[in-house]
């Protein structure tokens, strides 16, 4: 009976061990490549862009998650990306390369102001989490695109950048 217990707990460490080395050896995060800084500014029509979603498309790369970067550009109209490979793993910058580029800009419908536009989803919000349902006055009117679609729309935008290695990676797109 002590000799079954003995190999049933040398077993029992046989796998422990076994599993705690296999553990210890791997990793979360798979090898990244190397990227370098990238920055830039965004203006319309002469005038700095605050808000715009920046895309960076990498067509030939071979996961959707490493071939398209996207920021926001700050109240200057500027923006710096940053990479992300896998959940946990994020690089400042883009892996070296060409990159299709395309900016949009979603503002409120008419006169209203995004302030105003803000301000009626969070009542709607605040309705609905409240378990009620919105009127149609209620609910919030469809945001536009702002920007043309020669520049919005992937397929028809000519923006490029070219991210080069060891040097600086700043790009100014001037949207009319």
């Amino acid at each position: 009976m002590a000799l079954l217990k003995t190999f049933r707990l040398s077993r029992f460490l046989f796998a422990f061990l076994s599993l705690s080395v296999t553990v210890g050896c791997s990793s979360n995060t798979p090898d990244t490549p190397e990227t370098v800084p990238v920055s830039g500014t965004v203006s319309y029509q002469g005038k700095p862009l605050p808000g715009a979603s920046v895309i960076f498309l990498d067509s030939s790369a071979a996961s959707p998650q490493t071939g398209t970067l996207n920021t926001i550009t700050d109240d200057s109209g500027q923006f710096e990306l940053k990479s992300y490979f896998g959940a946990r793993t994020v690089k400042n910058g883009a892996v070296p390369g060409t990159y299709k580029v395309t900016i949009l800009k979603m503002v409120p419908p008419g006169e209203m102001t995004e302030d105003e536009y803000e301000a009626k989803v969070a009542e709607a919000d605040k309705i609905v989490s409240g378990g009620g349902v919105l009127s149609q006055e209620q609910t919030p009117p469809e945001l536009k695109q702002l920007i043309p679609r020669k520049y919005s729309d992937a397929s028809l935008s000519q923006l490029e950048a070219k991210v080069m290695p060891d040097q600086e990676n700043e790009f100014q797109f001037d949207l009319k």
